[in-house]
């Protein structure tokens, strides 16, 4: 099987690329510049607002199937920039349905959603399946919802099997900064580093929120590309609601320091839910992929990757930040 990639050199990008070499498939990685990528077989150039250009990407890829990452992914940052958010997220699969028609309607496409798709219907606290209504409540959450949707729609209409996945909240090594663990993990490291004072100001540690390690996800969308699932909807979540406050607990357990936290009225959310949590039985039923029992191992593997960049940017080496990109919006 040859997957392009899209959003090859993001987060979870770079991760299905390198499962899917060491599963023996051949993965195009396709990002704005063309850049190559470890483990790539190749590498392409495509941009979500050049039609012309997504189709010239896919007639020299030749993929199978399409695994479509790249988006607008942070909540944040769609508050700031619906407009962007909505042309890059919705508009942009459209345009990439809309390519694989015309170049061969017999490529796979898996396209990534989130689980935030689902919003308000997640008030009640029960896990929420494939049949819940999706009423998002963000821009980033709408768009992915309407990227969705059209993904769908468009393949039905020209007979392309399109699976949109509904990713939960997933977190790893190589994640930046602006969601939870991810955020907690550099502060922490900036704090044992000396970089920041030792204190850890957060929002709403109550909340109950469904986890996977991103090699889990990962690992759900190569499932998804290999099995004959037909069109659809899949969750990939691991089906547990698991206190902010418990993963933190981790993190503190194995730092080099005390470190104090205080709650920040600025970081609460005044509509944050108390539970949140997905259902992936059938995702599970289809494929056979499971998630994870544990995640204290990966919670620590975050932490010091973390640490390793504090290392490397203390000694002049890289920044400390993901792609040396903070205050400037990017998607991935």
């Amino acid at each position: 099987m040859r997957v392009l990639v899209t959003g090859a050199d993001g987060f979870v990008g770079r991760i299905l690329v390198r499962q899917l070499a060491a599963r023996g498939y051949e993965a195009v990685a396709a990002t704005r510049g063309g850049t190559p990528q470890p483990d790539a077989a190749a590498s392409v150039a495509l941009e979500l607002g050049d039609p012309q250009g997504i189709e010239a990407a896919l007639r020299e890829a030749r993929p199978d199937a399409v695994a479509h990452l790249a988006a607008f992914s942070r909540v944040g940052d769609s508050w700031r920039a619906p407009a962007e958010t909505m042309t890059v997220n919705a508009v942009g699969t459209a345009h990439l349905l809309e390519a694989i028609a015309r170049v061969d309607r017999g490529i796979k496409l898996l396209s990534v959603g989130s689980g935030d798709e689902y919003g308000a219907a997640g008030q009640t606290g029960n896990r929420l399946t494939e049949e819940h209504p999706c009423l998002p409540r963000n821009p980033y959450a709408t768009s992915k919802l309407a990227a969705g949707q059209l993904a769908l729609q468009l393949g039905a209409r020209a007979g392309i099997c399109v699976v949109h996945a509904r990713a939960f909240n997933h977190f790893g090594p190589g994640q930046r900064e602006g969601f939870a663990i991810s955020d907690f993990a550099s502060r922490i490291a900036r704090i044992e580093a000396g970089l920041l004072p030792p204190v850890l100001e957060v929002g709403n540690l109550e909340a109950r929120r469904d986890f996977l390690p991103a090699t889990a996800v990962a690992q759900a969308y190569v499932a998804l590309l290999e099995q004959e699932v037909g069109s659809g909807v899949f969750n990939v979540c691991s089906g547990r609601a698991r206190r902010i406050r418990d993963m933190l607990g981790e993190l503190l357990d194995v730092a080099a320091r005390p470190i104090e936290v205080r709650i920040d009225p600025a970081r609460l959310r005044p509509l944050d839910l108390p539970v949140y949590v997905g259902a992936p039985d059938k995702l599970t039923h289809l494929t056979g992929w499971t998630p994870p029992e544990g995640l204290g191992a990966h919670v620590l593997e975050t932490l010091q990757w973390w640490r390793d960049r504090m290392t490397r940017s203390r000694a002049g080496g890289e920044p400390s930040w993901e792609g040396g990109e903070r205050g400037r919006r990017r998607w991935e």
